[in-house]
């Protein structure tokens, strides 16, 4: 495409040169003048002359930076008219340099169109000379007439090359003018913004003094508040301090002294930072001609600005104290000792009593063996009953297909009932034998039963002979022991009351250096401390009183409840035998016998 281009205007600047020949000039009838693409001259104009950056050399942001004044940048302009006058006069200046400059291109223009005129009327008279006399009056009438068209030709092209820088010219001082236009504009806003923003400010300030000054106030009637609140509680409403009242009055004295000195602090600080924040939002709101517009500068505004400074922290605790009420808890009050037993143990009659329960194991046994005997001949005669009448029907197997004759059938039974009673003995002795097994084993376990429970007996009755002998020294060790547990409570209580006190005392410190602060010269308010320590200490050697009042009174009672209480009562448990009298009859089946004998 831009080779395309150049080849075209090459094209145009060649025709625009060229002359046309004879034919040309005799089909026109020799009115043949240069074509208006030769008079064309495209006048230099930069894009430069409608930028800002154009004109860095006389125009200029405002407010600039001014490193010998004691402000971040130059001084304000009262009149903003006048300001804006001496930027016009500046871009007047140069404007006229460029009219200068381009004016300078009419020379060469000029000779331009009189050698292509001269050309052109060159060409004229020699084509005009083929057809008219060259001394003819026709043909000086047209050559004159001819070299007067050329001539208004040149002024028109002149005064269009004239035309043509007026408008570049007036385009140039439309855009000094829009630029000028908003420099003032930015100005006449930058004026109005700057005075809003100060007021604001001020009031700002103001306000934030007299909530300083109020928050101040609030805190310390807080402050007073609460340590006449820890003292009414600490003495339970009921102050001993009788310059109770005369320190509070110091106390609020010294609160007013600190509001005053941290109200006129930051007040001084605040002042201070008003002017510079002025300053820093003057100097930061800018009308500047960088791209002809104007506005704000936020980037530098944000980095150099400072924020009213905060308020100096008020800082004080309120430590909370609570009631010291050391206490001490009396165990529970010894019983009142009752009327004592007889206390004896009488061994015979445990004895008679392992004794009958002996006998009647054995006789329990003995009546579970005839039991299981008894079943055992039961079953034997219902069984021989039962074979006998089934071998009176059994047969013996035929030989070679004869039949058994009745001696042989009755020799047969005759040997299977041999055999059933022979069968039936065996089985009987075995169960027996069994019986009698069972009945051996229970006769050992009831006579080691016997055994081990007079056994026990007899140990029971050497621990409650013991007792009996060890019962008054136990009475001198259980003294001796309590008067070393009332010792060492007491010793505990003391460590304990004295933690206690110490930790209190280091809160009431804490609390108090909070309240009045480290250097108290006021004597009523170091009365406040000195009274309640006394106060605190006084509480715990009452309840050390109370705690050996009570152990003056109450051991005596402890011993003798002690000695009550040791009881040599025996408490005789004879273990049971637990009788599980069990032998399981496997009867044998009858079917057994025919298979093994038949």
């Amino acid at each position: 495409m831009k080779f395309f281009a150049v080849f075209l205007a090459f094209v145009v600047a060649t025709q625009a040169s060229s002359i046309p020949g004879y034919s040309y000039w005799c089909s026109r009838n020799f009115c043949v003048y240069p074509t208006p693409n030769s008079y064309c001259y495209r006048l230099p104009f930069s894009q430069n002359w409608c930028n800002a950056k154009y004109y860095a050399d006389c125009l200029r942001e405002y407010p600039c930076p001014d490193p010998s004044s004691k402000n971040m940048c130059e001084e304000e302009q009262e009149d903003i008219a006048a300001f804006v006058e001496t930027f016009r006069v500046k871009l007047e200046t140069k404007r006229g340099k460029i009219q200068t400059a381009l004016e300078k291109k009419l020379a060469p223009f000029e000779c331009t169109v009189k050698n292509l005129h001269a050309r052109y009327l060159s060409t004229f008279k020699c084509y005009l000379a083929k057809v008219l006399c060259k001394t003819s009056e026709a043909y000086c009438t047209k050559v004159e007439k001819y070299e007067e068209k050329l001539d208004d030709l040149e002024c028109d092209a002149v005064e269009k090359f004239n035309k043509d820088v007026q408008k570049i010219i007036d385009q140039i001082k439309c855009f000094h003018e829009q630029l000028l236009s908003r420099f003032q504009t930015c100005l006449d806003t930058r004026k109005c913004r700057v005075d809003a923003y100060c007021s604001g400010l001020e009031q700002k300030s103001g306000d934030a003094q007299e909530k300083y000054e109020q928050c101040l106030t609030a805190h310390m009637t807080k402050r007073k508040e609460w340590v006449e609140c820890i003292f009414g509680v600490i003495y339970e409403d009921t102050i001993k301090t009788t310059t109770f009242a005369e320190a509070m009055v110091a106390y609020q004295a010294m609160l007013d002294s600190d509001k005053k000195w941290y109200v006129k602090d930051f007040k001084k600080k605040i002042e201070a930072a008003v002017e510079q924040l002025k300053d820093c939002y003057r100097c930061n709101y800018k009308c500047y001609f960088n791209t002809g517009c104007y506005g704000f500068n936020r980037r530098s505004f944000r980095k150099t600005i400072k924020c009213l400074p905060a308020a100096p922290q008020y800082n004080y605790k309120l430590i909370r104290v609570c009631v010291f009420n050391p206490e001490w808890k009396a165990p529970c009050p010894a019983p009142e000792p009752k009327d004592k037993d007889t206390e004896e143990f009488v061994k015979s009659t445990y004895l008679a009593c392992i004794d009958t329960t002996y006998e009647k194991y054995l006789k329990a046994l003995s009546d579970k063996i005839i039991e299981w005997k008894l079943q055992v001949t039961t079953w034997k005669g219902e069984s021989d009953i039962c074979l006998k009448a089934t071998i009176a029907t059994m047969k013996p197997k035929s030989k070679c297909g004869t039949p058994p004759s009745p001696a042989a059938i009755a020799t047969y039974q005759e040997k299977l009932v041999q055999k059933a009673e022979t069968w039936l003995d065996n089985y009987e002795c075995r169960f027996v034998a069994q019986i009698d097994a069972v009945d051996s084993k229970w006769c050992r376990i009831i006579e080691s039963w016997k055994t081990k429970s007079e056994s026990y007996i007899t140990k029971v009755e050497q621990q409650f002979n013991c007792c009996m002998s060890s019962k008054t020294s136990k009475s001198c060790s259980y003294e001796a022991v309590l008067d070393r547990k009332i010792c060492q409570c007491r010793q505990q209580l003391c460590r304990k009351l004295q933690t206690m006190l110490a930790q209190h005392k280091q809160l009431f410190t804490s609390f108090y250096q909070c309240s009045f602060g480290c250097k108290i010269t006021d004597d009523n308010i170091k009365l406040l401390k000195t009274d309640y320590i006394a106060c605190v200490i006084e509480k715990v050697e009452t309840v050390l009183t109370e705690f050996d009042a009570f152990w003056c009174l109450e051991k005596p009672k402890y011993v003798a409840a002690y000695v009550c209480g040791i009881k040599c009562t025996p408490k005789v448990s004879i273990p049971g035998l637990r009788t599980n009298w069990q032998w399981r009859f496997c009867k044998p089946s009858l079917s057994s016998f025919f298979r093994s004998y038949c």
